[in-house]
């Protein structure tokens, strides 16, 4: 049976090696420093290494770009491992390359790409950006590959994260915007502190308060997923005793991070592309 990988397409420049694994119809991962990789000693390389040398003809590929996004999907074209600096993907970083010279061909198709992985059920979802790690052999939990490459191939919201907008432009451009609109989306709430660290780890985008003297904790994202709704509670209780509102606001709220906001009690979710819409 086939298989399906996530792999990241580059820890520095996730997106312009995306790209360019796409114009070279290659999928890579880096470990320069082993030279090439059917000549090392196996038990020597990390498992992330190991689990891309079983890459083979016709298993699927996700080019993970990291922030959640899945940039492209493709096919590997015939199996056969090769380890070059003969392209940009592999070229030394000192000579504009990404580093990554161990390639295996790949036909990336045209559509879907550029979508979250929370568009996936949550099976596939779950697997995916995990913290360390490069290559993500998917478990199908008892489905076929052919049922779980349609699962992938329909459930996917193409372009839905295209990066014509910039994630963090549009978060900046939130903020700006909260402050000088602030009524719009409540009446009486006043910020009292902005970026304000609240702990050694947590600076949250506002701290503000209501019309009833109680504590308001504001984040904004341009596109806001489910670790939002997780990073926001744990605002909310390195300052339990002043028991906070959380409000979190974004231009995108991802289906999954909606579904874990409604079942907190806690946490009020608004949409805002220039008005605040609570959901």
């Amino acid at each position: 049976m086939n298989a399906i990988y996530a792999i990241v397409t580059h820890h520095e420049r996730p997106d312009e090696a995306a790209d360019a694994w796409k114009d070279c119809g290659v999928c890579a991962i880096g470990w320069a420093r082993y030279g090439n990789l059917k000549k090392t000693n196996q038990d020597a390389l990390p498992s992330d290494v190991r689990s891309f040398l079983e890459i083979k003809k016709g298993d699927l590929i996700l080019a993970y770009a990291m922030e959640n996004r899945i940039a492209f999907i493709g096919e590997i074209v015939d199996g056969k491992y090769k380890y070059t600096s003969g392209n940009i993907v592999g070229r030394s970083e000192d000579d504009g390359g990404f580093e990554y010279p161990n390639q295996y061909k790949v036909n990336w198709y045209p559509e879907p790409c550029d979508f979250s992985r929370y568009d996936f059920p949550p099976f596939l979802s779950k697997q995916l950006g995990k913290k360390g790690k490069t290559v993500i052999k998917i478990d199908f939990e008892r489905r076929s590959f052919d049922k779980v490459k349609e699962i992938i191939l329909t459930t996917a919201n193409s372009r839905s994260l295209s990066y014509e907008w910039n994630e963090e432009m549009v978060k900046i451009g939130i903020g700006k915007y909260l402050k000088r609109h602030l009524d719009s989306l409540e009446k009486g709430l006043r910020i009292t502190k902005s970026e304000k660290s609240i702990s050694k780890t947590d600076r949250p985008d506002f701290i503000a308060e209501d019309a009833n003297g109680q504590m308001v904790i504001i984040e904004c994202k341009g596109t806001a997923y489910p670790e939002d709704c997780t990073q926001l509670e744990q605002y909310g209780k390195n300052v339990a005793k002043e028991n906070p509102r959380l409000m979190l606001i974004a231009f995108k709220i991802a289906n999954e991070c909606m579904k874990l906001a409604k079942k907190s009690s806690r946490i009020e979710l608004y949409e805002c592309d220039l008005e605040f819409r609570k959901i």
